[in-house]
């Protein structure tokens, strides 16, 4: 995977949660337990909870309890849900998952390789530690950094080097758009860009298919980016 302009391989950023391991069913199950005493909002507990992902835990949490629930999310009942959240998590995690192929991926690439996630980063590095792949990656960003500031600040590390972003929320894609690096859409667990024109992948089994979607990603981002700087006269 080369760029064109430096002659460099390009950065690649990845997302945690459903772009290296498959751990949305997990974390979907953990949170709805999170709310059992309350069977009469399940569904609608469900429905915010696969339609924010990306969301920090911390706001997710605070969100339902808010807005579904109707409860005030103070601090301390706030933090309470935090920890029985984490100890339900925790032997889900154990057991979940890598995404097809993204070991081989990591392991093998030439690449910079990064994280940026909204998971807490100590659950990152267990998670990486017991995968044997925490020595693959430059730097964990987790939720302490917010996706877009993570991608600018990877972006200043590797000035002039093409920045991509795998993620798998409409967050993430977000996130690189207002970070301003190329994207592509990991729909391994669950396709949450339906309707929108995006550059997807199913996993990272195929190498070439990997590589076919990093330089469709850049080429659309470069080409989006060169019409958004063209004078109005010439559009």
């Amino acid at each position: 995977m080369q760029n064109s302009n430096m002659g460099a391989a390009p950065v690649i950023v990845l997302d945690f949660d459903g772009v290296i391991i498959k751990s949305h069913m997990a974390k979907r199950r953990a949170m709805l337990a999170m709310f059992a005493e309350y069977p009469e909002r399940s569904a609608e507990i469900d429905a915010y909870i696969l339609s924010h992902g990306g969301v920090a835990r911390r706001e997710k949490l605070a969100a339902i309890l808010e807005l579904v629930i109707g409860t005030a999310a103070t601090p301390a009942l706030l933090a309470q849900y935090l920890s029985r959240y984490a100890v339900s998590l925790e032997a889900s995690l154990a057991g979940a998952p890598l995404v097809d192929g993204v070991k081989e991926f990591v392991s093998q690439c030439s690449c910079p390789v990064y994280i940026s996630s909204t998971a807490p980063e100590a659950e990152i590095h267990e998670q990486l530690q017991r995968s044997g792949l925490l020595h693959r990656f430059i730097a964990v960003y987790g939720a302490r950094t917010p996706k877009a500031k993570a991608l600018e600040e990877i972006s200043a590390r590797h000035r002039g080097r093409d920045i991509v972003f795998f993620g798998d929320s409409l967050s993430d894609l977000v996130a690189a758009q207002d970070a301003k690096v190329a994207f592509v859409a990991v729909t391994n667990e669950r396709d949450n860009f339906k309707d929108i024109e995006v550059v997807k992948l199913g996993g990272f089994d195929s190498r070439a298919q990997v590589e076919c979607s990093t330089r469709t990603a850049l080429s659309r981002f470069a080409m989006a980016s060169h019409t958004a700087s063209l004078p109005m006269h010439a559009l």
